[in-house]
């Protein structure tokens, strides 16, 4: 039966990308819905961005942009962007594609890349499910959101079901306990990959969460919905 799974921020953790997918095994069949952030901070972005190119060959792969996708296709054009971004992980990022992380060399990216970036999308939606970067208004509906309820917003506690009456499933508001998020209508996967070690792809149809941690195992959880 296929699968869908919802993917997290990795920010440049390629090894625990490596590791949910190790577990996963995702076939032909199966969904990956990556959630934005896959760059900055960490230590391979580069090679993130190859893995998900690489899996866009062999499943059905949708990539949502993350407000540091955002930053480093910016980066490309604005220099304000550009000082931004490198304060922010750019700095990172830029050594994995073995370049210094200096305003003359981001013109040295790749054009691919530039883009790749600029295919991604700004959300997706299901029957049942949004899935986004950040925390759209509730009160808002989804292609009138903006680039703040897109990329930048983060949860709140008073965030509660979306008009659409579908739930959201979303990144950005990092769970610094390396635990998931829930309240009414909402489902956070963003466990803080680079600060804490975990990495969270929801299997969508189960609601388990299946989290790659960094010595190598990967854990299952069942959530409820509410």
């Amino acid at each position: 039966m296929p699968r869908t799974f919802a993917i997290g921020d990795i920010h440049g953790c390629l090894s625990l990308l490596k590791t949910l997918l190790a577990h996963i095994q995702p076939t032909q069949d199966d969904t990956l819905i990556f959630l934005g952030d896959m760059v900055d901070r960490g230590e391979d972005s580069k090679g993130v961005l190859d893995c998900v190119m690489m899996l866009e060959k062999q499943c059905h792969v949708i990539v949502i942009k993350g407000n540091h996708e955002e930053m480093m296709l910016g980066s490309m054009s604005d220099t304000e962007t550009a000082k931004f971004w490198l304060r922010y992980g750019g700095a990172e990022a830029m050594q994995s594609f073995g370049l210094q992380p200096s305003l003359e060399q981001i013109k040295h990216i790749p054009f691919k890349y530039k883009c790749w970036l600029e295919s991604l999308r700004n959300y997706y939606e299901t029957v049942d499910f949004i899935f986004c970067h950040a925390t759209p208004k509730a009160d808002i509906s989804m292609d009138t959101q903006g680039d703040e309820g897109l990329r930048w917003r983060k949860l709140r506690k008073a965030d509660g079901r979306h008009i659409s009456g579908k739930t959201i499933i979303c990144g950005h508001s990092e769970q610094r306990n390396g635990q998931v998020k829930q309240q009414e209508g909402i489902i956070c996967i963003d466990t803080f990959a680079y600060g804490c070690g975990v990495l969270t792809a929801l299997e969508v149809e189960t609601l388990t969460a299946w989290q790659a941690q960094s010595d190598g195992r990967c854990l299952k959880t069942l959530l409820n919905l509410f």
